[in-house]
């Protein structure tokens, strides 16, 4: 799957600005969206935690 990066906020922790982004998806509230967007260090980091998580249900399964 090819990744459309784009220049703009980081939603994910750091909340930098005018940097590499990656739309992750909406963000819904009381009938409003906006953009979720990530930079690539905080998506390296929700995907590690992602995957430490499914780590530890597979070996406690």
């Amino acid at each position: 799957m090819e990744r459309l990066w784009i220049t703009g906020d980081c939603w994910l922790g750091c909340e930098r600005t005018g940097v590499r982004v990656l739309w992750l998806g909406p963000v819904q509230w009381d009938g409003y969206t906006a953009p979720f967007m990530a930079c690539e260090p905080c998506l390296d980091r929700l995907m590690a935690q992602a995957s430490a998580y499914l780590v530890r249900r597979l070996v406690s399964a």
